[in-house]
């Protein structure tokens, strides 16, 4: 998984394809193949009961579970799915399509990998760049991933949108680009009585979530908990290798 990207890597698109999209397609695209699956391969607590799954990397990202919400099929149908629900907004289509594929690309870079060609073939497409580190829980994912080459991911994404398509963050690219691709801003607008610069402040605020997410979990990680470093492929040495399936 990354912890950042997901969300840092939409304007990147934008600055190549911003008038063919929705940034709020891309983010929702972006967004949706761990909607399903994050809490309970963190585990939570209801009512005094520990959830998690049992084989957190098998659930997550294998079969039995729900791997296959991690392929580029799956992206294609639910992208189908919302050009219908937006009365065949292409815009949206295209959107959807192009975050949730990042998404599932993204996170094939981590030692459990996706099934992106699901159903075609159900085994998992892994790079191994760092050590899938969900079955430590939140914290101990979060300190695994940002003393490793996942910490290089996201930190060269910020840099890659500020030195490449910081444009994508002005004023002025949000009224004639991102506003004029995609009619759900004047909807918003109308249900949501907000002024332009309130919409503006919530489409910068991902890319400076990302950013500060990137920041702070990494200082959280290693001046507070004291994380040694792991740059080395498939680190941090001291996470436990995944249960096969």
């Amino acid at each position: 998984m990354s912890w950042a990207a997901h969300e840092l890597e939409n304007f990147y698109f934008l600055k190549h394809i911003g008038r063919r999209v929705s940034y709020l397609g891309l983010l929702v695209g972006a967004l949706a193949p761990d909607f399903l699956t994050k809490l309970y391969t963190y585990g939570l607590n209801i009512g005094g009961i520990h959830l998690k799954a049992e084989n957190p990397a098998q659930f997550h990202r294998g079969w039995p579970g729900l791997g296959f919400t991690t392929s580029l099929m799956a992206g294609v149908i639910f992208a189908g799915l919302i050009y219908l629900i937006s009365k065949r907004n292409k815009a949206w289509f295209f959107g959807v399509l192009v975050g949730y594929s990042a998404h599932v690309i993204t996170d094939s870079f981590d030692s459990v990998g996706v099934m992106m060609f699901w159903p075609f073939y159900n085994g998992n497409i892994s790079f191994g760049m760092w050590a899938y580190g969900a079955g430590e829980g939140k914290y101990g994912d979060a300190i695994a991933y940002y003393s490793s080459l996942g910490f290089v991911m996201d930190a060269a994404w910020v840099l890659i949108v500020v030195v490449f398509a910081w444009r994508v963050l002005s004023s002025e690219y949000f009224r004639t680009v991102v506003r004029p691709a995609d009619p759900a801003w004047g909807w918003l607008e109308r249900k949501i009585a907000l002024p332009e610069r309130a919409w503006l402040a919530f489409y910068r605020a991902f890319f400076f979530y990302g950013a500060c997410r990137t920041i702070s979990w990494s200082i959280w990680a290693h001046l507070v908990q004291g994380a040694p470093w792991d740059l080395s492929w498939g680190g941090p040495y001291w996470v436990a290798p995944f249960d096969p399936w």
